[in-house]
C-alpha cells in the first residue's frame, strides 16, 4: 500500500512541466498568429486600397458635374446678355466665365436655313461657343440654346426663343467668332464680349414653309423643334451629325435674325 504521505501529484490534464518546453508548440502558435496578423493586414490594405480608388472616383466625376452646372448657368447668363442684344436692341454686352480645368473655344458651324416653296429661302451659319469640362462634357451655346452633351448623348438645357402658331416665330442669333479660345488648368475668369453687327427681319407666307438645322446635335435639336411646334420633323438615321427638318405651321413665319461679334 501506499501511504498518504507518497500519494503521487494528480492532474486532471496529465500536464507535464516540461511540455512548455517542447519543440513545436510553442512556435507553432507563433506561426499561427503572424499568419493571422498577415490575414489580417491584407484585407485592410485591401479595402482601403478600394475605398480610395472608389472614393476618388466619386468625387471627381462629382466635380465634373459640379463644373459642367457652373459652366451651365454661366451660358444662361451669357444668353440673358445676348438677348438684351437681340429683343431690347442693346449695341453691346460682357459677360464674366469662371474657367476651371476646362476650355472655351468656338466650335464648327451650325446651318439654320428657313425654306419656302423650295425657292426662297434665308440660310445662315451659326459658330458656337462650347464650354469643355475637364471630363469631358460639353456645355455648348448656339443660336439662343444652351446644349448639354455627355458622350453622344445630347439635350437643350435652356431652349431658344422660337414659337409655333398662325404666326410662327423664328429667331436667328448668328454668332461669329472674333477671336480665338482660351483654357485654364486651374481657375481663371474670362470675359466674353458680345457686340451686335447687323439685324434683318424676313417673313414668309408660303404653306410650305420648313425650318433645317444642319448640326453633329441633331438628336437634340429633333427632339426640342417636334415639342416646340407639334410637328413631325426628319432627320439622320443616327440621331447625330446631320439634318434636321421640319415643317413650319401658320399663314406666316417671321424671321427675326441678328448678327453678333463674340470674342473671349
Amino acid at each position: 500500500m501506499t501511504s498518504p504521505g507518497d500519494s503521487p501529484s494528480v492532474r486532471g490534464d496529465d500536464y507535464d512541466e516540461d511540455d512548455a518546453d517542447a519543440p513545436g508548440i510553442g512556435a507553432g502558435r507563433g506561426i499561427s498568429d503572424v499568419v493571422g496578423f498577415v490575414l489580417v493586414f491584407g484585407l485592410v490594405v485591401t479595402a482601403v486600397g478600394v475605398v480610395t480608388v472608389g472614393g476618388f472616383q466619386v468625387l471627381d466625376d462629382a466635380r465634373d458635374s459640379q463644373q459642367a452646372t457652373n459652366a451651365e448657368q454661366a451660358l444662361d447668363v451669357l444668353d440673358g446678355n445676348v438677348e438684351d442684344l437681340a429683343v431690347r436692341g442693346a449695341p453691346r454686352r460682357s459677360t464674366e466665365i469662371l474657367l476651371s480645368d476646362a476650355e472655351l473655344t468656338f466650335g464648327e458651324p451650325v446651318t439654320f436655313n428657313v425654306t419656302a416653296g423650295g425657292t426662297d429661302y434665308y440660310a445662315t451659319n451659326v459658330t458656337p461657343l462650347v464650354y469643355e469640362v475637364e471630363g469631358g462634357a460639353e456645355l455648348v451655346y448656339v443660336n439662343g440654346a444652351v446644349i448639354r452633351q455627355y458622350d453622344q448623348g445630347a439635350y437643350l438645357s435652356n431652349e431658344p426663343r422660337m414659337s409655333g402658331g398662325d404666326r410662327t416665330f423664328v429667331p436667328f442669333v448668328i454668332t461669329q467668332a472674333s477671336s480665338g479660345g482660351v483654357s485654364a488648368t486651374n481657375s481663371r475668369r474670362v470675359l466674353v464680349r458680345t457686340v451686335v453687327d447687323g439685324r434683318d427681319v424676313r417673313i414668309f407666307d408660303d404653306p410650305d414653309t420648313r425650318l433645317n438645322v444642319t448640326t453633329p446635335r441633331a438628336t437634340a435639336w429633333q427632339r426640342y423643334l417636334e415639342g416646340e411646334l407639334g410637328v413631325d420633323c426628319t432627320g439622320p438615321a443616327d440621331g447625330l451629325d446631320g439634318r434636321v427638318s421640319c415643317p413650319l405651321p401658320g399663314d406666316e413665319v417671321y424671321v427675326q435674325a441678328v448678327a453678333v461679334d463674340v470674342s473671349v
